[in-house]
């Protein structure tokens, strides 16, 4: 080894967590041992530096700080245990070490000495520096091993997404598993079931729950709702040319995987719905007629609404002529709205036609459940198709037959189409489970309109006002003009022989009643029945 002798040098020492866990060789041990030697070659030391850092690179806190006590040209000498401990990235060491020798400084490790002068002392140089950069890749292939076999057994390895907490597993401690979080959880269950029905935008919802606890970005809204993880899946990615995958998860689910799909199918505008991006307000509940419901009678254009404030304060609520013709009807919106709710409580049929109803569509339901049986099998077929098409796919991409954009494109494909075919299977009205409760509903329905009415929604009063009329109506003189009924409507509540009349030629039409009063969203849950 060189003399040193009366030489000025600055010292080095590094860990990383797992350097001192595996190695057990600490900060303290390599200054102790760093000291001695300057102490037993007589060598001054200027300073020390400890750093607790990553060797993977360079661009580190004490490094740059070396670099700057280079600057001052007062170091003749930089000592370090083993190479390792200065760096694990022999590219980015090498030229590091070649600027420090530039400057007329010598670099060296006192454990593993390198003679400058001897060509040949460069193998070993390499040799040290490479192991230190071989053993990171191993460590560093075994981590992602380590990630890709927990993700394939369905575990959650990092952070837990908001509405989990991070957690171990009862049965194995030594291993993660996320939970539920208690708060959080239902709330991101009622983000998914409200986003879902397609009434809402992101945004809207965003600002909704923001205050009660869900606190993210627009970015992250987002990505949330295209996250399978609250479905109970875990997306595996592609590793060593194996495609990704998406598996069951340990984890309890938060939503459906159906609630999840259809979620999806409203972000990528795939299903048939309005997103409205404003809640029901007060101003909603004042104006449930607005939006195309009210026809002016006297120039024939649509109605809106709006409010105007009085001088002490109050808002007053209006519904008045849309069209830019000089037209000035307005009336007073609460009068137009009890006038609707009155026309309703007028709609009574008698008991026999409801008892009528009732029998045509529990007839019907012979028909319904063939039809449903047969739709099952035809998706089922489906659905058994286009996962052999997928699971042939993957085979011929792990045998490089597929190119890797290609696999990607035509497996997202199948899975949507997968997502539709399990939806549509979830829609297919269960007639077994279902038919009582609908018919129970539809029958109270008909015979009393005006009580959902009043307690339903602003959206969901729209849909009960499409169901039984099937125009425009007009307000005016403080009265509604005669409206007409949807034709299967008409016949329970205009002419109660016409339907007994009707009701073997029209059965079908008739038991579809009770589905299409309801309408979208319109079901025995939304009044809690």
């Amino acid at each position: 080894m060189k003399n040193w002798r009366g030489k000025r040098a600055i010292l080095y020492t590094r860990v990383s967590t797992t350097d001192q866990k595996d190695n057990g060789y600490s900060l303290f041990e390599q200054k102790d041992f760093l000291e001695k030697f300057c102490d037993k070659n007589d060598i001054s030391v200027i300073k020390t530096l400890e750093e607790d850092f990553s060797g993977k690179t360079l661009d580190r806190p004490k490094i740059n700080e070396l670099r700057s006590l280079l600057a001052k040209n007062t170091v003749d000498l930089i000592l370090f245990h083993k190479w390792d401990r200065f760096s694990r990235n022999i590219s980015e060491a090498l030229l590091e070490i070649k600027m420090i020798q530039n400057k007329g400084i010598e670099i060296n490790s006192v454990f593993e000495y390198i003679d400058f002068s001897i060509p040949q002392q460069d193998i070993m140089l390499y040799l040290y520096l490479g192991m230190g950069e071989v053993e990171n890749k191993i460590r560093s292939q075994r981590t992602k091993n380590g990630i890709i076999g927990a993700l394939k057994e369905g575990r959650h390895v990092n952070k837990g997404p908001i509405g989990y907490l991070n957690g171990r597993d009862p049965i194995n401690p030594q291993k993660p598993l996320i939970k539920l979080n208690p708060d959080k959880a239902p709330i991101i269950n009622k983000i998914f079931q409200e986003y879902a029905t397609g009434l809402y935008s992101q945004e809207t919802l965003r600002k909704k729950y923001y205050h009660l606890g869900i606190k993210i970005s627009k970015s992250q809204f987002s990505n949330m709702l295209s996250n399978p993880i609250y479905a109970g899946k875990i997306i595996v990615p592609e590793h060593n040319g194996t495609p990704q995958e998406m598996v069951e998860g340990l984890h309890e689910a938060i939503i459906s995987l159906i609630t999840f799909y259809k979620v999806q199918q409203v972000k990528n505008g795939k299903a048939n719905i309005r997103i409205s991006t404003k809640q029901d307000n007060k101003h909603d509940e004042e104006l449930p007629l607005r939006g195309g419901i009210l026809s002016c009678g006297k120039c024939g254009s649509n109605l809106t609404g709006s409010r105007s404030k009085s001088r002490n304060g109050n808002y007053h609520y209006y519904y008045h002529c849309n069209s830019r013709k000089g037209c000035n009807e307005r009336f007073p919106a609460y009068l137009a709205n009890d006038k609707l709710s009155n026309k309703l409580s007028s709609l009574q049929p008698r008991k026999e036609v409801l008892d009528l109803f009732s029998e045509i569509l529990l007839e019907s339901t012979k028909n319904l459940k063939q039809e449903r049986k047969s739709t099952f099998k035809k998706l089922d077929s489906e659905l058994v198709k286009i996962k052999s098409k997928k699971d042939k796919l993957t085979e011929k991409f792990i045998e490089d037959k597929v190119d890797e954009d290609s696999y990607n494109r035509i497996i997202k494909n199948y899975n949507d189409e997968i997502q539709d075919l399990e939806i549509q299977k979830t829609e297919a009205p269960n007639i077994d489970n279902d038919i009582d409760k609908y018919v129970e509903f539809g029958v109270f329905f008909l015979s009393s309109p005006q009580y959902f009415y009043n307690k339903a929604k602003t959206n969901i009063k729209r849909q009960i006002i499409g169901s039984i009329f099937s125009g425009k109506l007009v307000f005016e003189k403080n009265k509604y003009r005669t409206a007409e009924f949807n034709e299967t409507t008409a016949l329970i509540f205009n002419n109660s022989n016409e339907l007994e009349e009707k009701s073997h030629k029209k059965r079908h039409a008739i038991s579809n009643v009770s589905y299409s009063v309801a309408g979208t969203g319109l079901e025995p849950v939304t009044f809690g029945l």
